[in-house]
């Protein structure tokens, strides 16, 4: 009876079953890592919200527009009886040149880093009446006296006192905001001023606004170039379209151009709520570099096959070198790698990911190969320990850093630890080693 105990407690098959037990116990403080990381990374958009109501939301911006108030009236069947509505009459531009350089910086709030930016931008426009001339609106008396332009800010609280519009030369002082509304946009209008119908306005708005984060522009009008400049090194372009050209060299510099057929607003209008809600932005987001928390996601996706490996290699120890390791020193051992991950992503929240890494990892390695040094008994058996644990960790990370061939490398590194496995065990009498490794199979793997 003792001597079958003996045998079932030596038993490859009942050591292989505890390991994996043990490995997908292991899965569930892996699970509870991850939900932190989710937590801090949600905390960090937080912050990140609370930074840009307070500096600047992310900027959208469109091109100044003509708005000219009008009185239509309307009579009865009989001509008897007359009645009127006011509204305004919007034109779009015909052609508009945009120049904008981005200063960026960072504002630091508990241990979260934001990108703000002041911008400086300068929107050259030319407008005219030709599409009124072109419509047919009978009973419309325009008040030309009381023309004003807009120019569309998706976050008027980040704009400066020193923006200034101006129309041929003259300057128009900036009256509040309009009550035309186009989705996310909000529009800061002019002093009224008097139109001369069939005159063509050539329109400079400087605008000096704060943001965070991104700044898009709303193309409208027949044609638009737009050109932006920053210091920024790590630009993402993003919207409806992409730069023509662009450079990165001590920052960048990107170019726009579209026409009439970059969106579909049309080149006049009388009713501003078949225009509302349009989205035809494009721009650039200042991204940072690095997102920490992204990869410390990836790095705990990679926890089943760091456990799994690392097990693995002391199993074959125990067959290789006939040293018994008991089930709690694989608890202990998976404990090691699980607080891997709780060290990684404490780190990296102050030191950056790449450093956080490289600081855990070592820290987790010796302690794993200083804990199984009087387990194995063994420097030579140490070391390797020691080595392999350090190719796996390196290889890891090797996969982080890539986005485009991780899935291809580490499919790789999964098939070539699976083949090197087969050969090491191919030979091994798995019957025998309840009794211990047999001499053949020993001679043989050594």
């Amino acid at each position: 009876m003792e001597n079958q105990i003996s045998k079932l407690k030596n038993s490859p098959v009942l050591k292989i079953g505890f390991i994996l037990i043990m490995i997908l116990l292991l899965m569930i403080p892996n699970a509870l890592i991850q939900e932190l990381t989710n937590e801090r990374s949600n905390r960090k958009s937080i912050i990140e919200s609370e930074v840009a109501r307070s500096y600047g939301q992310s900027q959208k911006v469109m091109a100044p527009l003509l708005r000219l108030p009008y009185t239509v009236r309307f009579e009865d069947k009989d001509g008897n009886k007359f009645s009127s509505r006011d509204g305004v009459y919007t034109l779009t531009p015909t052609k508009s040149d945009v120049n904008g350089h981005i200063a960026t910086s960072t504002r630091k709030r508990s241990i979260y880093e934001v990108v703000v930016y002041d911008s400086k931008l300068k929107l050259e426009s030319i407008l005219d009446d030709s599409a009124l001339a072109n419509s047919i609106l009978p009973n419309y008396n325009f008040h030309y006296d009381k023309a004003h332009l807009i120019v569309g800010l998706s976050d008027p609280n980040g704009l400066s006192d020193n923006s200034s519009v101006s129309i041929n030369g003259n300057t128009l002082q900036l009256d509040g905001i309009s009550d035309y509304r186009n989705g996310a946009l909000r529009y800061v209008k002019t002093e009224s001023f008097n139109y001369e119908p069939g005159k063509e306005l050539q329109v400079v708005a400087n605008m000096n606004f704060k943001g965070t984060q991104a700044l898009m522009i709303e193309p409208v009008g027949n044609q638009m170039k737009v050109k932006l400049t920053s210091p920024w090194m790590d630009p993402s372009f993003s919207g409806t379209r992409l730069p023509d050209n662009y450079e990165i060299i001590d920052g960048f510099t990107s170019v726009w151009t579209t026409n009439q057929y970059a969106h579909d607003y049309p080149s006049s209008w009388v009713d501003d709520h078949k225009v509302k809600n349009k989205n035809y932005g494009f721009g650039v987001d200042l991204i940072q570099p690095i997102n920490e928390y992204s990869k410390n996601l990836r790095t705990t996706k990679y926890a089943l096959l760091i456990i799994s490996l690392t097990f693995g290699i002391f199993f074959f120890f125990e067959i290789l070198l006939k040293k018994k390791i008991h089930p709690i020193q694989y608890i202990l051992i998976g404990f090691a790698l699980t607080v891997f991950y709780l060290l990684l992503l404490s780190i990296t929240e102050h030191l950056g990911f790449d450093l956080a890494y490289l600081i855990s990892s070592i820290a987790t390695i010796c302690l794993i190969v200083a804990y199984a040094r009087h387990i194995l008994q063994s420097i030579k058996s140490t070391a390797i320990l020691g080595l392999l644990l350090s190719s796996l960790f390196g290889y890891i990370f090797i996969i982080l850093q890539m986005q485009d061939f991780a899935l291809l490398a580490g499919a790789l590194a999964l098939f070539s630890v699976l083949a090197l496995v087969m050969m090491l065990s191919r030979k091994v009498d798995w019957y025998a080693l309840s009794q211990g490794i047999s001499k053949k199979s020993e001679n043989q793997l050594v």
